[in-house]
Formats: C-alpha cells, sequence, structure tokens
C-alpha cells in the first residue's frame, strides 16, 4: 500500500483590506449587506448621502483578494481606484479629532489625602474641577534608499510637553499609557451651537501653543528615526557592496578586452573608466538613505481632572502646591520634590522655601534648620559636622565651608581661613595661615619638622635656614642654629661655623684655642699622634693609621697600596704565595683553603659555588678542592634542621636532594644530590653574627658528570 506525502495546508487568506473596508463603511454609516455568501471575497455597501457625493453612487459592490470582478463589482487592493477614494475621504477628515474622557472618579478622599504636611501648616486650601489635553500626534516616517520603507510612529504627550510612556515600548514603566483603551473609552465631543444655531468648534490650546507640542514631539519622533536608520544603513551596505563588486567585475573586463593595438592612445579604456565611476556614483547615490518625517494627524484627548491647590507654611517661608487627580483612571499627580524630582507623598518646607520629601531633608548643625539635598550642607573639614550656607564660612585658601567656631581670621594677611588649613607658631604659638610658616631647620629627637612664624624665625648665619633654635658662639659672639653649633670635645664650649676644626684622627671638633701645631708637618692638630714603630711624634694628617690594624704609623713605616690607597703598616703588609706582589691584607683575605695571601691576578672562580681562592686551589675541571672534595668525601647532613632552612632560595632545593657538606676556614659548601644526575649547590658564609646564605644554584647532568671526570 503506497503512502502518499501528505501536502501542506494552504495559508489562511488575507483579509486586513476586507476588515479595513468594513470599518471604513460602518464607521461613516453606511450599511453592508452579504454578496455571494463568502463576505471574505465580496459584499455589497448601501452608502450615505454623504459617502454617495464622494463615491458618485449610492450603492457599492467590492471584491477582495484578487478574485476577477463580475460586472459592477470593483476590486479593493493597494492602488485600486476604490482604495484611493477611501484615502481620499479620509485624507480630509482625520487630520484632527477631539475625543473626551468619560469620568469615572466622583469621591475626592484619594485626592485630600494625596499629601501630608511634615513640618508646615496648610492654608488657602482650593479644590477646583478642570480639563485638561492628552496629545497624540501620529507621524509617518519614511525611508527612502534602493528600496522604501514607511512606519507610522505616534508621540502621546501633555499639555505641559511631557512625554508619557506608552505600552509596548522598550523599557516602559507599569503604569504607561495604553492608547487603545484610551480610544476604546474616548467618546464624541458634544460640539456647542452659537444664538444662531451654528456647531461651535471645540474649545482647545492656543494655535501657539499646539504648534510648539508638535515641535516637541517631532523631535522624539526624529529621534526614534535615527534609532533605525542605525539598523537599516547596516541592511543595505551588504547589497551597495554587492552591486559594486558587480560593476566593478562587468567594467574590469571591458577594461582588460581592450587590445593595446586597437586602442593605441587608451581612449576607449579611460571611456569605460569614466563610465565606470559615474555608475559607481549613481549607485552610492541610489544606496543613500533618506529619511522624510511628516505629521499625518493629532488627537485630542479631553480628560476631567480635579485640580488641588494649598500653600503651606512654617512661619517663616512659604509655598505653593498643587495636586492634580485624573478623574477617568483616577491617577494623581504629586508636586515633585525640589531636590531629587521623585514624587512627594510627605512634604517638607525647607528654610528657602522648597518642597521636599522626606529621604532629602538635612538640618544644620549649628542653627538647627531644615535644608534640602539640593541647597545643601557643606561639611565642616575641622570637626565634620554638617552646616548650611548661612551658618558656614568659605575658607579663603581651600575653598571649603567650615563652622563658625572652626574658622577665623589670620592675624597675618587677615583672610577667613579654617583651622585645618591654619597652623600654631611652634616658638609664640599664634594661630595663622600655613603659608606664613617657615619649617625649622632644627629637627627635634622626634623626627617632627616644626613651622615657626616670620616674627620668631631667625635667618642663621652658617647655613642661611630659618630656626627659633638658636645659640651663641663662645668664639665670636653670633647667633647661630643649632645644627651649627658644635660642642669643644677638650674644653666644652659652643663654637660655630669657622671656630673649630674636625680632627682628621678621630672625627670630633676641637676649637681653635685647644689646638697645637704638628711638629713634624706643622699643621694645626688637636692632639698628636706617635708612631707605633720607630715613637716619632706627629699629627693624624702625617701620621695615618693602618687600615688593617688600626695603629698609627710614620710614612717610614707604613706603605699606600696602589690601587685601593689604603695605608698599611709594614708588620701587616703581604706578599702573594703564588707571584710574590704586595698585596693589601685588607682587600685581599687569605685563600678560603690554603690561607695563604694572593693578588687579583692569581684568584680563580670556582664554577659550582661561585667564591674566590687562589689560583692553586682551583683545579683544571674549573672547581675549587672544597667542591671537589664534597662530591666523593661529603658528610651527610640534614639541611632542614639547619636554622637558615627556611631562606626562599633554599626551600626550593631542600626536598629534592641528599644533601652532603665540606667546609674550609670561611665557607661551607653544601652539595646536593638528585636524580637523573642532576644536582644542587648552597654555599653559606660562617660569620661571627651567624650562618648566612650566599650562593645557590642548580647543577645541570652534563656539568655533573663534566666535574666527576675533572677530579
Amino acid at each position: 500500500m503506497s503512502r502518499r506525502k501528505k501536502q501542506p495546508a494552504a495559508p489562511a487568506p488575507d483579509t486586513t483590506l476586507q476588515q479595513f473596508a468594513s470599518d471604513f463603511f460602518r464607521l461613516f454609516g453606511a450599511h453592508i449587506e452579504s454578496g455571494d455568501g463568502n463576505p471574505v471575497a465580496s459584499f455589497d455597501v448601501c452608502l450615505t448621502p454623504e459617502l454617495a457625493t464622494h463615491f458618485g453612487r449610492e450603492r457599492l459592490s467590492l471584491c477582495f483578494h484578487g478574485v476577477e470582478p463580475q460586472a459592477g463589482q470593483e476590486l479593493v487592493a493597494h492602488g485600486s481606484r476604490a482604495f484611493d477614494r477611501m484615502l481620499a475621504f479620509l485624507d480630509r477628515r482625520s487630520a484632527f479629532a477631539v475625543q473626551r474622557l468619560p469620568r469615572r472618579v466622583v469621591t475626592g478622599e484619594a485626592l485630600m489625602g494625596a499629601l501630608q504636611p511634615l513640618n508646615a501648616s496648610i492654608q488657602d486650601l482650593r479644590v477646583q474641577e478642570q480639563t485638561q489635553f492628552l496629545f497624540a500626534f501620529t507621524w509617518r516616517i519614511t525611508y527612502r534608499a534602493d528600496d522604501k520603507r514607511q512606519e507610522l510612529y505616534t508621540i502621546v504627550i501633555d499639555q505641559d510637553g511631557t512625554r508619557l510612556p506608552q505600552v509596548g515600548e522598550p523599557k516602559a514603566p507599569a503604569n504607561a499609557l495604553d492608547l487603545n483603551q484610551l480610544l476604546a473609552d474616548a467618546e464624541p465631543v458634544v460640539l456647542e451651537r452659537n444664538e444662531e444655531g451654528h456647531l461651535l468648534p471645540p474649545k482647545l490650546l492656543a494655535l501657539a501653543q499646539l504648534a510648539t507640542l508638535a515641535e516637541r514631539a517631532r523631535k522624539y519622533v526624529i529621534y526614534h528615526a535615527d534609532l533605525n536608520c542605525v539598523n537599516y544603513e547596516a541592511e543595505i551596505l551588504p547589497r551597495l557592496h554587492k552591486s559594486l563588486n558587480r560593476l566593478t567585475t562587468y567594467y574590469q573586463q571591458q577594461i582588460e578586452e581592450v587590445y593595446d593595438a586597437h586602442d593605441p592612445d587608451g581612449e576607449k579604456r579611460r571611456v569605460l573608466e569614466t563610465d565606470l565611476n559615474r555608475k559607481i556614483a549613481e549607485e552610492v547615490e541610489n544606496h543613500r538613505l533618506r529619511v522624510q518625517v511628516e505629521l499625518l494627524s493629532y488627537l485630542a484627548l479631553e480628560t476631567p481632572t480635579a485640580v488641588l491647590e494649598m500653600t503651606l507654611s512654617d512661619g517663616k517661608s512659604q509655598a505653593g502646591v498643587r495636586v492634580v487627580q485624573n478623574r477617568y483612571n483616577g491617577v494623581l499627580r504629586r508636586p515633585a520634590c525640589y531636590a531629587c524630582g521623585a514624587d512627594v507623598t510627605a512634604a517638607a518646607l525647607d528654610r528657602n522655601g522648597h518642597i521636599i520629601c522626606a529621604a532629602c531633608i538635612e538640618q544644620c548643625a549649628t542653627c538647627q534648620e531644615i535644608v534640602c539635598v539640593r541647597c545643601g550642607l557643606a561639611t565642616c573639614p575641622v570637626c565634620g559636622k554638617g552646616n548650611c550656607d548661612v551658618c558656614g564660612h568659605q575658607c579663603w585658601a581651600c575653598g571649603e565651608r567650615a563652622c563658625a567656631a572652626h574658622i577665623s581670621r589670620c592675624p597675618v594677611c587677615g583672610d577667613e581661613v579654617c583651622h585645618a588649613c591654619q597652623s600654631a607658631c611652634a616658638h609664640c604659638g599664634v594661630l595663622q595661615c600655613r603659608g606664613h610658616l617657615v619649617a625649622d631647620c632644627v629637627v627635634p629627637s622626634d623626627g617632627v619638622t616644626q613651622l615657626v612664624c616670620a616674627a620668631c624665625a631667625v635667618r642663621c648665619p652658617g647655613c642661611h635656614q630659618h630656626t627659633a633654635q638658636t645659640g651663641i658662639c663662645a668664639a665670636s659672639g653670633q647667633r647661630f642654629c643649632r645644627n651649627c653649633l658644635v660642642t669643644c670635645t677638650t674644653c666644652g664650649r659652643s663654637m660655630g661655623p669657622g671656630f673649630y676644626t674636625i680632627s682628621p684622627g678621630d672625627g670630633q671638633p676641637y676649637c681653635h684655642a685647644c689646638q697645637h701645631d704638628c711638629p713634624a708637618c706643622g699643621r694645626a692638630t688637636p692632639a698628636g699622634v706617635v708612631c707605633a714603630t720607630c715613637g716619632a711624634e706627629g699629627c693624624p694628617v702625617c701620621m695615618p693609621r693602618c687600615s688593617y690594624c688600626g695603629v698609627a704609623v710614620c710614612s717610614a713605616h707604613s706603605r699606600v697600596m696602589k690601587g685601593c690607597g689604603h695605608v698599611v703598616c709594614a708588620v701587616h703588609i703581604q706578599t702573594c704565595a703564588i707571584g710574590h706582589e704586595v698585596v693589601c691584607p685588607t682587600c685581599n683575605p687569605p685563600c678560603a683553603i690554603c690561607e695563604r695571601a694572593h693578588c687579583a691576578e692569581h684568584t680563580q672562580t670556582c664554577a659550582q659555588c661561585g667564591q674566590e681562592y687562589c689560583s692553586e686551589c682551583v683545579r683544571i675541571s674549573g672547581l675549587c678542592d672544597t667542591c671537589a672534595t664534597v662530591i666523593k668525601h661529603g658528610e651527610s647532613v640534614e639541611i632542614g634542621v639547619l636554622p637558615w632552612a627556611n631562606h626562599p632560595a633554599v626551600a626550593k632545593l631542600l626536598p629534592y636532594y641528599r644533601w652532603v657538606r665540606e667546609s674550609n676556614t670561611r665557607y661551607t659548601v653544601y652539595y646536593g644530590q638528585g636524580s637523573m644526575l642532576t644536582a644542587a649547590v648552597i654555599v653559606v658564609r660562617r660569620t661571627a653574627e651567624g650562618d648566612q646564605v650566599i650562593h645557590t644554584r642548580r647543577v645541570g647532568a652534563v656539568e655533573r658528570l663534566r666535574g666527576m671526570l675533572g677530579t
């Protein structure tokens, strides 16, 4: 048994035009009669006199959906004669309409309780019934490029010019306006007649105000159109690229097919290129997006409202308040908070007569008056309390507003300056601007620099710095700062600059009266020095001390080392054990392995521990005798228990190796053996303060084999 493939169901016929035509004729009082029994395909209409005059007949027979019209029938389709006649009839009637919303709220309890005063009393209470308007402006937006798109966009604003969000808009609030519901509930306005019986036009706002509202609505429409243009241009660009690519490919092929023999002067190619540029410009212009905004109609909705007007007063200031209730839906429009703009339910009156909500109330710490957040309290930079513009005073230094208790006039410049910008002189205690004070060059033991005023500060003749802490030189009688005065080591008197000498021997100051001439060099010296070898007398200049042992020696029993400039006595002058050159014992300590002196020329660095030894204690393999010994005969050790095991570099190596050690006179070398012939080295220097890690490194397998073979 064969199975037939199920055919998809045919799409339902579009009844948009039929519904539009039906609504059109019913709206204007025409009677619709069914024709052939299929109301979707056709129907007959009995016209009113007004419609009969417009259509030129009293009866119409209409058909839809591309059906072949029968005798006497007219087809209703986009662009047909019957459809255009309907649009022409609407064009004269739909530009402006006035409707009235019904009054559904009749009680006034909600209006009377809409506003609760917090710190004021109510005066001059008045309630009035008024009519206010809502305006719905409908615009037609046309987008033209290589195609054409049209959009109908409606903007609803009140008579104050405030735009009202509608249901269906992005980010619309919960209380958004439902225009369709308003139109469904609206009723026709009953027009009044004059004394002669003629109908009077409905009462609206002034024409200038209507024009202003329409212009404001137009700005919202233009903004909406600009947002849509971004998406439309993104759709146009691929089509433009496709057209330009097709043109460029075609003309490029035409240009390539022109042979040089047929176009020796290139005229044909230039003609083709010119034609290509012209067509490209035409395509770009055809794809350029143009937007046209046109006002189609506007609707005025009369809204019944109740207006409650009152005056709030606290005895010092007062302000008028207005609450409006929409009698159609009962929505209350309360006054806006002066500070935050939110609707006010519990109203407060600040000192400046502003209506504010409870969240925007601030109280001055000085006068205790209520001030709104917008007028604001300023925080005092000293005590941190808020003060209003009446109680606070602006500081000329920092610009902040300080309270009256923490601001005063500077005795130097006379400006009002807060106490945060003033400081007291450390000497006389007078409070003044910090810019008039100078830093005392003498810093006390606590390390805090003191500020002194110009009246107390003295410029020291020695260092030319300001200070209030001075003393008198015993030799000259001049006044110097405490930094420039010194105490003579011998007599204990205070001396200023130029009246004392620092001894090169002990680095102590001595006054000129406590000095005598050196018997050896004739210089003025506070104390004599005796050579430790021959007993000759001199001064610390002509008899320096040995840099190694510290004893004073004359030039005959000492030697100045080349390169470093150290003075070494004859007893401690050493010679290199290898090349017999003179060696400074201060700069060149003996070899840590053989304990012999060696010069820089006969010094070599171990390739494994990185320390310097004499060249005879470093083998051909590059390892010193200590490193070469530790590999074979090192003592096993547990590094984790040693005090320096928490060193960061050691902690990275500690758990991965088995450790042995070997020592010389200065260093202890720890050698770690790991897997895959890897190793690690830690060098520790022994000092009087304790062991110190000075070198760590990892040893690769190749380097380890090279060292083992060299030993």
